[in-house]
């Protein structure tokens, strides 16, 4: 025994050596020296948040309630001062009161709430019910914290009549409306103005903060997005910038013109009525942009030709009548024409009288004939318009090709005319099954000097095979 302990002594002495070596050497950390990450259990998600609320009266958050996170999904110049909409990936939000004296939290702002009382006797954050919102209120400015990162919220795609039907849930959220139509509602406030904003399942309000610099494009847009919130019981949806309206402003035509034999003529003769079926007119037209609807002036007895009113007008038209033809031979004209008279700021250039036609399907070899007429020949009359045809192909166009145009294109600088015009229309509206979009409109500006001309359009026929 003696013996074998001799022998393994000096290699046990060796390994206590070697490990104490070993130990003093190595002083510096092992692994990364950052804070470990958040665990995910830190955090409360806004969904289960809000399911604290009792349903009625003022909620002190309790002690221990953990902390959520989220994303500022509205934009602060267009809401009232000190309220934010916090989302995050639960799919649920929340209205956030910040303290008088908090900073102001941009538009994609992370943000981290602790809204837990710090004891019995101490309470923090507050939830409400304001207006029929969930509001959280009251939280220390130090326990609100902005920090690094980015959170990308989808908005949810849906539909007026689930909005409402959702509002409660869905508050403070991001959504999304299709093919809906903008219409101002109401006189401005003092604070801003009202749009409806209705899709084909219902509607839903918009309100517009003057302090926002947001003008709401009426008409039609292939979408809207905003935040969902809730004003004394009603669903609203609230845009961050003029960003959130896609292709706003499309002509809403409710009936549209169908091809039954060849050819199909529109004279104008009925415009005290309003506008043919079919037809529309807008501002704001341009190869991109389906312009923004605008309204006719249809009374004839305001609508002279030397008049210089902006507006589209219910014209005599030049058909029958002499360059010097008066006011009252104007008025009791019973041949009709829609116009527009051009001003620095009324369809100079995007003025557009446009037809909406349902579908060519079996037709082909699409052709377009009017008269341009211009009527003004009074001695300021000195810019000339220039014309144009486009035509597009589905429900909300975004882009349109010209065609070419036989006859004289220009109206104004003193010239009184009814020009011929005529226009073969490509193979790609043959057959078409969807709507087809045809605008007589002025896509460049005015040239010259002085006034701008009444420009009108009559007789205007389709033929095609």
């Amino acid at each position: 025994m003696q013996r074998i302990f001799f022998y393994k002594w000096p290699a046990l002495f060796c390994v206590l050596v070697f490990c104490l070596i070993f130990v003093g050497c190595n002083k510096e950390p092992v692994g990364p020296t950052e804070p470990d990450p958040v665990p995910p259990g830190s955090f409360m998600t806004m969904a289960d948040f809000r399911a604290l609320y009792p349903g009625s009266g003022d909620f002190a958050v309790p002690v221990g309630t953990k902390k959520i996170r989220g994303v500022v999904i509205s934009n602060n110049a267009n809401e009232a001062a000190g309220n934010y909409r916090v989302q995050d990936e639960s799919g649920a939000g929340i209205y956030l009161y910040a303290r008088l004296g908090s900073p102001v939290y941009p538009l994609g702002t992370i943000l981290e709430i602790d809204a837990a009382a710090t004891s019995p006797a101490t309470p923090n954050g507050v939830l409400i019910l304001f207006n029929g919102d969930l509001e959280l209120k009251d939280v220390q400015i130090t326990k609100v914290t902005p920090v690094a990162g980015t959170l990308d919220i989808a908005p949810r795609v849906t539909t007026a009549a689930q909005l409402n039907a959702n509002k409660d849930l869905w508050a403070s959220t991001l959504v999304k409306l299709n093919d809906v139509v903008i219409t101002k509602e109401g006189n401005p406030a003092s604070t801003g103005q009202n749009y409806r904003i209705t899709d084909a399942t219902g509607s839903v309000v918009s309100f517009v903060r003057n302090t926002s610099g947001i003008v709401m494009p009426e008409g039609g847009a292939a979408s809207i997005t905003g935040h969902l919130s809730i004003f004394n019981s009603t669903a609203q949806i609230t845009i961050r910038s003029l960003a959130d309206v896609v292709n706003g402003g499309q002509v809403i035509v409710n009936n549209g013109i169908v091809f039954g034999a060849s050819p199909y003529l529109i004279n104008f003769n009925n415009l005290s009525s309003g506008l043919p079926a079919g037809v529309s007119v807008v501002t704001g037209a341009t190869s991109a942009n389906a312009g923004a609807t605008a309204s006719l002036l249809s009374t004839p007895n305001t609508n002279i030709w030397n008049r210089t009113g902006s507006g589209f007008k219910n014209f005599a038209s030049a058909t029958g009548l002499t360059m010097g033809a008066d006011s009252a031979a104007q008025v009791n004209h019973s041949n009709r024409a829609l116009g527009i008279r051009q001003t620095a700021s009324f369809g100079d250039p995007g003025g557009a009288f446009v037809f909406q036609v349902n579908n060519t399907t079996g037709k082909s070899n699409l052709k377009m004939e009017f008269l341009l007429q211009s009527l003004d020949t009074s001695t300021a009359v000195g810019r000339t318009t220039t014309w144009s045809v486009d035509y597009a192909v589905g429900d909300n166009p975004t882009s349109f090709t010209t065609v070419a145009a036989t006859g004289t294109m220009t109206t104004g600088n003193k010239v009184f005319s009814s020009n011929l015009i005529t226009v073969d229309f490509p193979a790609a509206l043959n057959n078409q099954s969807q709507k087809i979009w045809i605008r007589i409109l002025t896509t460049t500006a005015t040239t010259g000097s002085g006034s701008r001309s009444s420009t009108a359009i009559d007789d205007v026929k389709f033929l095609w095979n």
